[in-house]
């Protein structure tokens, strides 16, 4: 399992997340719906009614096609409020890494903070140049 499907099942596990996006986060959500097997978002100004309908729904529709993906969701989430799409993604992980790792996720990422991760995992080589099979 990686770390979007951990994402996903995290999300169905616990509900609804509070989605800490600048100038949104008083009130908008995001989450997993079980009848389209798809995540969804809720999105709410701060100065809006946090009772009332979303100003933004963001879910599968006859339009929007399945959204399976963290990572997709943030970017329909970007072009809808008009943001960063990296601004996004650290808004929908933050619960969920405060949650599961029990750490403080990063902090107002922007597309300059984009880097190369890797992670080692018991058992596993890496080897380079890498070996010819034949």
């Amino acid at each position: 399992m990686d770390d979007t499907d951990e994402t996903v099942a995290w999300v169905r596990a616990h509900g609804p997340a509070p989605l800490p996006l600048d100038g949104w986060d008083n009130a908008s959500t995001w989450g997993w719906d079980e009848r389209t097997g798809s995540l969804y978002a809720n999105l709410r100004r701060n100065t809006e009614n946090p009772i009332g309908t979303p100003s933004i729904r963001i879910r599968q529709d006859e339009f929007t096609a399945t959204i399976r993906y963290p990572e997709t969701l943030a970017q329909h989430i970007a072009m809808a409020v008009g943001c960063n799409p990296w601004q996004a993604l650290t808004a929908l992980l933050e619960m969920d890494a405060k949650e599961r790792h029990g750490h403080q996720p990063l902090q107002n990422a922007t597309d300059s903070d984009a880097a190369t991760v890797v992670t080692m995992t018991h058992g596993h080589d890496l080897r380079w140049p890498p070996e010819e099979t034949g």
